[in-house]
């Protein structure tokens, strides 16, 4: 093969993952936070979550872009594993996609005629619209053409090819040559980091005749295979959670690849014969079918096997001790879409006030506090993990209600550092103290203030009124303590520190308040 044939299929590949690139890209901004409560709705059962699944990566055109953004949604506590899982088997069978729109139109069209018009208009639109999600739009409809033009150059190059590895060299020979085929299939797509990419270059190769039938469809199970690094990737470093979804997906890929391989023979003569028998010189429409078979089957295998593979690999990724002060949501995927990484930063800030109220009735006594098993966390460092993924997030660009979500969690994670400063000054006092801070009608406002059963559905106007109601009787406690003090009936010291204890408990009833409405 010649420099320039080198050259040329290089310059292919690069804009074939250019194409997905700017398609992947595009249609995710253009999606925004619609994306995230697309899945909330479409993610109750089994079925709608893999129908989301294949939908979204269907027009996304990357399972591998798919799988990381649903890492981000699980870490976030948007969607729970059993759902994430499903939509995840959905998205597999939403790589198809690519495979019949390259043996379909990619490899028999014209592409001058539909791939350059499409990347100048779709330019033109992300320069005229380029803050409007139609900029967006218009960025993964370039993307579109991009990937054409990409495949017709690497069709050119695998034409130059052919006449130097024919195809009696590549053909399968035993179950050793079928593992050989599998491991290159895993590699390519681990190197391009798209197994969509990877199969639209295994199609194109096979039009060329780079690939003999059984090694194409030995391949194409490789890919599938290959295409859990990037999930494996992403997970490096995250939380219980990414984890637990990326073993699934790894597990569902690899168990699918086995019984693949088992049925290598009859699937095949299966697509054969779908794709029109032998007879057709083409293989890449029976590759096409050969992938759909494989992911179908693999659906089909995780309807029966789904629930003893998320307690193994719940068993194997555990969630922090419940002392640690590591995030349970917050971790580099969370990041990939703003409003995955400002659901998880409030949902940690929600698990650090919640230990906050649960310190404050131990402190006043609450028979019902001490037989709750909240999980007690360091909060002074799970407060610093969310400032540093607060800074993270204000580097992104946000607008709307995003921007304006961020700056409220920037205000409660400034009023929770507050809250932390005042529980641990009330937890250093004296048992003895803290009871003389309080009158038995203080004690019960604050406990009626911070009953966590009444909290969710308390209306605006009560959280005001109980406010109002302990600032009263605090008022009162201070003038009976300044009264003592000028009868000499209590020492000015010990009057200064019950009145400080009791400002504390107003306060901290202040913040509470201030943080649930």
């Amino acid at each position: 093969m010649m420099l320039t044939d080198w050259t040329l299929a290089l310059g292919g590949l690069g804009l074939l993952l250019l194409g997905m690139q700017l398609l992947t890209d595009g249609l995710k901004a253009a999606a925004g936070s619609h994306l995230q409560s697309y899945l909330e709705r479409s993610t109750q059962t089994r079925l709608r979550a893999a129908l989301s699944g294949f939908t979204v990566t269907a027009l996304v055109q990357s399972s591998s872009a798919v799988v990381v953004t649903l890492l981000g949604f699980t870490n976030a506590g948007m969607l729970k594993l059993k759902q994430a899982a499903w939509v995840v088997f959905g998205s597999n069978v939403g790589t198809t996609m690519t495979a019949w729109i390259v043996a379909l139109i990619g490899l028999k069209l014209n592409i001058g005629i539909v791939a350059w018009p499409l990347i100048g208009l779709g330019m033109l639109l992300q320069l005229v619209r380029r803050s409007d999600p139609l900029g967006s739009i218009g960025l993964a409809v370039a993307g579109f053409g991009v990937l054409f033009v990409g495949l017709d150059t690497l069709r050119e190059a695998f034409e130059q090819l052919v006449t130097i590895l024919p195809v009696g060299q590549l053909s399968i020979s035993g179950p050793f040559g079928i593992l050989l085929a599998v491991l290159a299939g895993a590699l390519l797509t681990a190197l391009v980091q798209s197994s969509s990419a990877a199969l639209a270059i295994v199609l194109t190769a096979s039009v060329s005749g780079v690939f003999s039938p059984l090694a194409g469809a030995a391949v194409v199970i490789g890919a599938n295979i290959g295409t859990t690094v990037t999930a494996l990737l992403a997970s490096i470093g995250a939380t219980a959670h990414a984890k637990r979804l990326a073993a699934v997906h790894v597990l569902m890929n690899t168990v699918t690849g086995i019984a693949a391989l088992i049925l290598l023979v009859p699937m095949w003569w299966t697509a054969e014969l779908l794709s029109g028998g032998e007879q057709v010189t083409n293989i890449s429409t029976g590759l096409a079918v050969f992938h759909t078979l494989f992911n179908v089957l693999g659906v089909a295998l995780m309807w029966l096997l789904d629930e003893r593979i998320f307690r193994r690999v719940e068993s194997w990724y555990r969630l922090p001790p419940l002392r640690s002060g590591e995030p349970r949501f917050l971790d580099k995927t969370v990041l990939e879409v703003p409003a995955m990484g400002l659901n998880a930063v409030q949902q940690e800030l929600n698990r650090v006030l919640r230990q906050y109220i649960l310190r404050l009735r131990t402190l006043l006594k609450d028979e019902a506090a001490l037989t709750e098993t909240e999980e007690d966390i360091a909060t002074g460092e799970l407060l610093a993990h969310i400032k540093t993924y607060l800074t993270k997030l204000s580097e992104k660009q946000l607008h709307g209600d995003e921007a304006l979500l961020l700056a409220k969690l920037h205000t409660s994670h400034a009023r929770l550092r507050d809250l932390r400063d005042i529980v641990e000054k009330l937890r250093a006092a004296t048992p003895e103290q803290i009871d003389a801070s309080l009158n038995h009608q203080l004690r019960e406002q604050l406990l009626e203030l911070l009953n966590g059963a009444d909290m969710k559905d308390r209306p605006e106007a009560n959280w005001a009124s109980l406010a109002s109601s302990i600032r009263a009787t605090r008022n009162l406690l201070r003038h009976t303590w300044l009264n003592q003090i000028a009868a000499n009936e209590l020492e000015p010291t010990e009057g200064a520190a019950l009145m400080q204890l009791a400002s504390m408990w107003e306060r901290s009833a202040e913040i509470i308040t201030a943080l649930k409405t």
